[in-house]
């Protein structure tokens, strides 16, 4: 059975017209059904999902707040850059969706998803978070189970903080990348590249600052204000650390080049089932 013209104009093919950030193109006028929408979720579950998405990251954030000896150090650490940032894009997904969902109760203009159009601000902002967050707490998962507090020689206690912030949460966005229809392109991935040396300049600020680390968190081979903010950026061994931080943009490199592939794979095979197996702009 064939499928009807509109039908074909919610699918993801080659031909589809490429949605660009910061330009107009025919192609923005889709970012409803993209960023609002889903291949394998009704509206309203996606919607759904997404909320309990955001919560989970507010709550951790919540507990882990509470919870935490760290006092003015809160901060410094990657871990908490990335996971606000893992929730901001939630929050920012949530928003987008509702956008979305009212887009699409619009009476349907056949011209209108045509012409030359800029997305809005809102889902500029899921993009680029998106394409920021996702790798990240990929990153953020492997580094510290590698590199921070290797699991097979543990010496930090593993509560709920920790596993959510360094484990759980990459598990939420494997989710999330399954049922979206999010795009992802690599020239866009130079903001983790930006955020990656942002926070390698804060390191160092922090070591030339003696900013330190909080009384539980002592590395016992300096003194308090000396202390790395973890062991391996120790801007008192230079040679290491730039050697460790060249190995991580790498693992950026890979991570970024594997969300983008199967990104593509995933597009692909959604867009070429059934329709009678998609739930498209189902409210």
């Amino acid at each position: 059975m064939e499928m009807t013209q509109s039908e074909q104009s919610r699918s993801i093919g080659p031909a589809a017209p490429e949605i660009r950030l910061f330009h107009p193109s025919a192609g923005n006028g889709q970012w409803p059904e993209i960023f609002g929408g889903s291949l394998l979720l009704p509206d309203w579950a996606l919607l759904a999902a997404r909320c309990a998405m955001a919560l989970f990251f507010l709550v951790t954030l919540l507990v882990d707040g509470l919870e935490t000896q760290d006092g003015l150090h809160f901060l410094i650490y990657l871990t908490r850059w990335s996971f606000i940032l893992e929730a901001l894009y939630f929050l920012v997904a949530v928003y987008v969706t509702l956008k979305a969902r009212q887009a699409t109760k619009r009476p349907d203009d056949s011209n209108t998803s045509q012409e030359l159009c800029k997305l809005p601000m809102s889902v500029r902002a899921m993009s680029l978070l998106w394409t920021l967050a996702f790798p990240t707490s990929v990153l953020v998962c492997l580094c510290f189970w590698t590199l921070i507090d290797p699991i097979w020689n543990q010496t930090m206690p593993v509560d709920y903080v920790t596993v959510c912030e360094h484990f759980v949460n990459m598990l939420v966005f494997l989710v999330e990348f399954l049922v979206n229809r999010n795009i992802f392109y690599m020239k866009h991935g130079v903001v983790m590249y930006i955020y990656a040396g942002l926070y390698s300049l804060w390191s160092l600020l922090h070591y030339l600052l003696k900013v330190g680390v909080a009384p539980h968190m002592a590395c016992h081979s300096y003194p308090l204000d000396e202390c790395p903010i973890y062991p391996v950026l120790d801007w008192h061994k230079p040679g290491r650390t730039i050697m460790v931080t060249a190995g991580v943009v790498v693992m950026c490199v890979i991570i970024q080049l594997g969300i983008w592939k199967c990104t593509g794979v995933k597009d692909r095979r959604l867009a070429t089932a059934p329709v009678e197996h998609r739930f498209l702009n189902t409210a």
